[in-house]
């Protein structure tokens, strides 16, 4: 299931760059790329992200992540743990540079956690509504755009998550 899912995402985030030229992944709307997760209950997480800029107010942004972490699990656990966020981000101008562009903003997470027991049994799942608070920075204004950010999540995963990753 992880080898799937790390396979899609890779296809994903290729295709979605794929076919456009420099000048059109600067002035479309809609940017995709992997992130890189790590989250304080949590652990590591791999997932995707999509960034799609409002034209109308043109500074705001809405900021959509998928995250599969990697639990740290006991022996003879099997804990499996996801994250979806969708957000709301204001980005703010800074004179004379293109090269920084900072955001904050909130929204919405869904939480879901899953563990089996390895000797069979029964077991347990959840999924969780929480609300986000996030801050980041998008670098550069080529083709690829690194972005690194920190978000705070009230209820739902009920962690702080630090993201990285490339846009396209």
């Amino acid at each position: 299931m992880r080898r799937t899912f790390l396979m899609f995402l890779v296809v994903a985030c290729a295709s979605g760059a794929q076919g456009l030229d420099a000048q059109e992944r600067q002035t479309r709307q809609i940017h995709l790329g992997p992130q890189l997760s790590y989250g304080s209950s949590s652990k590591l997480g791999l997932g995707g992200r999509l960034h799609a800029n409002l034209k109308s107010p043109d500074r705001l942004v809405i900021i959509g992540a998928f995250d599969w972490f990697f639990p740290d699990e006991g022996p003879g656990d099997n804990r499996t743990y996801w994250e979806l966020n969708g957000n709301v981000a204001y980005r703010f101008k800074i004179e004379g540079t293109t090269a920084v562009a900072p955001y904050a903003g909130g929204g919405l997470n869904i939480a879901h956690s899953s563990r089996r027991p390895e000797g069979g049994g029964d077991g347990s799942s959840h999924t969780d509504l929480g609300v986000n608070l996030l801050g980041g920075t998008l670098f550069g204004s080529g083709p690829v755009l690194p972005f690194f950010e920190l978000r705070v999540e009230l209820a739902g995963g009920e962690q702080f998550v630090l993201t990285g990753g490339v846009l396209f």
